[in-house]
């Protein structure tokens, strides 16, 4: 027997473990206790790792009355609303993991923080745009500098622009802090945010709908996916995104624009790193 918690123990022959590759992981344990503290043992439970297996968390938890505990009916003679009692329950907890709460993010790109109990799962679609350059100039170590541009589409004329459409779907939430959405949609990022520096990372949207979670009190949750627009060019020790654009005469210049309250950035930089708390 193990040690007790709200009066439960675990039974001999429990925590079960089977490790195959489809779902990794999948560990049983059974204890006994009062049914008396039941609600307050699975509260506690379902929101805890396996004690070995910390990267494996309850899935499913089974109730039943324990081996030889006789039953009850309350109330006694109402079968519309009765329901089966007794004093001594048997729980089975079985444990998995989703593989997106394990996994390490790629190299480089900061976790962001999240509110407890949550967890984010990560899809990156990678790629990029070619940049036409108006006043490109030719330059090879063989070729005369003041010759005329290559005709056609040729590569002196464009600049490659790296992209990455990066969406995160925070799971498990309670409420959809909506206004903070809101606030946020169509900015960019003021400071460093998932490993991107300072305005490469446009907040294009949010989709939020429901999700089925093992919780006694809340069992229907929220999940919201919000999608990112990366967009950089690393010029030196500098990386310009959203708000530059390469100009013939200047290279490359903030671009403003002038709004009701005067002139502004295109795209407003706001600071990304509470979006998940």
């Amino acid at each position: 027997m193990a040690n007790t918690l709200f009066g439960y123990v675990e039974t001999s022959g429990s925590n079960v473990a089977t490790f195959d590759a489809s779902s990794i992981v999948d560990i049983e344990r059974t204890f006994i206790g009062p049914a008396a503290t039941l609600w307050s043992f699975i509260r506690y439970m379902v929101r805890r790792p396996h004690p070995v297996a910390r990267y494996a968390y309850p899935t499913s938890i089974r109730v039943s009355p324990a081996v030889g505990e006789s039953t009850r009916s309350v109330p006694p003679r109402d079968p519309a609303a009765a329901v089966i009692a007794y004093d001594v329950a048997q729980v089975t907890i079985r444990y998995g993991m989703t593989a997106s709460q394990v996994a390490y993010w790629p190299e480089g790109m900061d976790v962001p923080r999240r509110r407890k109990g949550t967890w984010l799962e990560l899809k990156i679609d990678a790629g990029g745009e070619f940049l036409t350059i108006e006043n490109a100039t030719w330059d090879g170590s063989q070729d005369d500098p003041f010759s005329p541009l290559p005709p056609g589409e040729s590569p002196v004329r464009r600049l490659y622009v790296a992209q990455q459409q990066i969406a995160i779907t925070w799971h498990g939430v309670t409420v959809v802090p909506q206004k903070r959405f809101e606030d946020l949609l169509g900015t960019v990022n003021s400071t460093a945010f998932l490993g991107k520096p300072a305005q490469t990372l446009l907040f294009e949207s949010y989709a939020p709908q429901m999700e089925v979670a093992l919780d006694p009190d809340f069992p229907v949750k929220w999940a919201i996916t919000c999608n990112f627009l990366y967009r950089g060019v690393k010029s030196g020790d500098k990386t310009y995104g959203w708000n530059h654009e390469l100009k013939p005469q200047s290279g490359w210049t903030e671009v403003y624009v002038k709004t009701d309250s005067g002139w502004a950035l295109r795209y407003t930089p706001k600071d990304f790193t509470n979006i998940f708390l």
